[in-house]
């Protein structure tokens, strides 16, 4: 496929702007498939929705990353990229 149908897309940013249909969408992602007029293989990979799967539809980087982020929930407290340099930098004092 060379390039996600525009459903796809449009399905990926709806479910990061409205959270009611994030919620229907993690209960029945069949329901929304439907209303969204999907393909059977676009269904298959969206509920693969490994990287290989979202590349293979041709999805675009920037929204793999919201739909990984859908599926996975809020990232959990741990320390990022910055906690680690200012640590860093607290050492050399």
């Amino acid at each position: 496929m060379s390039g996600a149908r525009y459903s796809v897309h449009r399905l990926i940013q709806d479910l990061n702007r409205d959270q009611t249909l994030a919620r229907v969408f993690a209960a029945d992602p069949e329901a929304v498939f439907a209303q969204y007029e999907l393909a059977e293989r676009e269904r298959a990979l969206l509920r693969d929705g490994s990287s290989a799967a979202l590349i293979e539809l041709g999805v675009h980087p920037n929204l793999q990353m919201k739909f990984y982020r859908l599926r996975t929930g809020p990232p959990g407290p741990g320390p990022g990229p910055l906690d680690f340099y200012l640590r860093q930098l607290e050492r050399r004092d």
